[in-house]
This record gives C-alpha cells, sequence and structure tokens, in this order.
C-alpha cells in the first residue's frame, strides 16, 4: 500500500464497536514512519463520548504522537464550519512545511452532526427548539381536529433543502481539502435499529445508519463497518472485534476478525490480487 495516497474512509458501527479507537490506531500506524512534528491528527469532534481517554491510552495512541493530535469540541453548524475551515488551514501549513509528512482529518459522528443541523434550523427560522416545534406542530393538529401536521409549516421539502446544505457543506468541503493537502479523511456514524411496518405479520427490523449516508456515502473510497461481539467465560467478559468492508474501490469485500492496522492493511493488500 502507497502510505502517502489520500484514504477517505467511513467508519460505521453501533456505540463501543471500535470506530474511533480504528482511527486513532490509523493514525499511529501512519505516523510511525515519520518524526512526531511530521504527523497531524485533525478531529472535529460532534458527538462528546469520551474519545479524549481513547487518546490518553498508551496502547492506542503512543506518548510521543499525543501532542500531534488536535481535537475540538463542536455542537453546531457555525461552530464546525469554522473549526473546519481552521483545521484545513492547519492542514495546509503542515503540507508546506512537512510535504512527506502524515495528515489525518476526523469528522466524528455524522448523525449528532445531522441533528445539530436540524436544531439549528429550528431555532433559526422559528425561534423554537426541533422539539418544542414538533410539540407546538401537534398541539395546532389537535386544535384543528387533525392527527398530525407537517413540522414545518413553510413546507419539508424547503426546510430540508436549507437543512441538506448545512449538513453537506463541510463534508464536501473536508473532502477536496484531502485531496489539495494530501490528508486522509475519516467519518464516524452510529448504526441505529429501525422497525419496519410495526404491528404487522410482516415486521421487520433492519439496521440503518444515522445521519444522511445518501449524500455522505458516495465521498468515501471505503466504508468499513465495525462490530463487537461479547461472552463471559468463567466470569470474565471476552470481546471479539470484527471489520467488514462494505464499500472499497480498492479490493474486494471482505470481513476480519481482531482488525490492528497491520493485519487490515495486509488483508487489503491480499484482497487487491
Amino acid at each position: 500500500m502507497v502510505k502517502n495516497r489520500p484514504r477517505h474512509i467511513k467508519l460505521q458501527g453501533f456505540s463501543g464497536a471500535g470506530k474511533s479507537t480504528w482511527g486513532l490506531t490509523f493514525f499511529s500506524h501512519y505516523a510511525a514512519d515519520v518524526k512526531p512534528d511530521e504527523a497531524l491528527m485533525c478531529i472535529i469532534d460532534c458527538d462528546l463520548e469520551g474519545q479524549a481517554d481513547l487518546v490518553a491510552r498508551d496502547d492506542i495512541v503512543p506518548p510521543n504522537l499525543r501532542s500531534r493530535i488536535l481535537r475540538k469540541v463542536c455542537r453546531t453548524p457555525d461552530e464546525v464550519n469554522d473549526i473546519s475551515l481552521a483545521f484545513i488551514d492547519l492542514m495546509r501549513q503542515h503540507q508546506e512545511e512537512h510535504p512527506d509528512g502524515v495528515r489525518v482529518m476526523v469528522m466524528e459522528n455524522e448523525g449528532a452532526y445531522y441533528l445539530s443541523c436540524r436544531e439549528h434550523y429550528a431555532v433559526s427560522v422559528h425561534g423554537k427548539s426541533e422539539g418544542e416545534l414538533l410539540l407546538s406542530r401537534q398541539q395546532e393538529a389537535i386544535s384543528q381536529g387533525k392527527k398530525t401536521l407537517p413540522a414545518y409549516a413553510e413546507g419539508q421539502m424547503h426546510a430540508y433543502k436549507v437543512i441538506n446544505k448545512l449538513f453537506y457543506s463541510p463534508y464536501e468541503r473536508l473532502k477536496i481539502g484531502g485531496e489539495m493537502y494530501n490528508y486522509h479523511f475519516l467519518s464516524t456514524v452510529l448504526l441505529k435499529t429501525k422497525t419496519e411496518n410495526y404491528g404487522t405479520p410482516n415486521e421487520n427490523r433492519v439496521v440503518l445508519a444515522a445521519g444522511r449516508p445518501d449524500m455522505t456515502d458516495p465521498l468515501f473510497d471505503w466504508i468499513v463497518e465495525m462490530t463487537q461481539q461479547q461472552r463471559t467465560v468463567k466470569g470474565e467478559v471476552e470481546s471479539r472485534h470484527f471489520a467488514h468492508i462494505k464499500k472499497s474501490r480498492a479490493c474486494k469485500p471482505f470481513r476480519l476478525e481482531n482488525p490492528t492496522q497491520q493485519r487490515f492493511w495486509k488483508a487489503v493488500q491480499k484482497a487487491s490480487q
């Protein structure tokens, strides 16, 4: 594998499956061949799920690389836009100083960011949180003798055009930046379960990715699904982790147990032959 080639990878899985850990070890793996100041990782964190604790673990991030990881917690589209532009500029400067260095950009939790875009729209346009807006629209429907009303009086199509633009712009910008300044772009997204045809003989549970995968999936050359299995043996919990290649333009799909970076990229090389 050519290590200086930018990789754009979406990591999806349920909470605790190992997405953030895999992203951090990806950085450690690539940065192992360069001096610490020749490596840079920037994380736009929209989920607050304790990633700082992972960064502090020596088995995930070597101490000499810890200072080379910049993480910013962002809760609104404005914050995400501002910090994404700032981080892209840092990548530009780093490329100028270290053209052969290692750079990784991470967008944490697509689903959480999409919800924040919806919340931002509701507050900006209607002056209410999304929850308050939904409640008021339901009360309005009851007063009119109706079961329900659309959440947005101006029309769902108009509202979601604005929301989707807010949501998609940073992803598009980060992907283009990756091509311009030679950094790897990683994104994480939680999986969720949904029940279709509830209460009918055709009731079925399906697994979906949060956020808007129809918009973001095409931006990524790779989609890797992380899973975790646990069992109790003699009172002790044993865990197994798996990486499943759902999409790749470089190799055939495969599923790998204990997906350390060394084993993963060796399996990629084998699957590409």
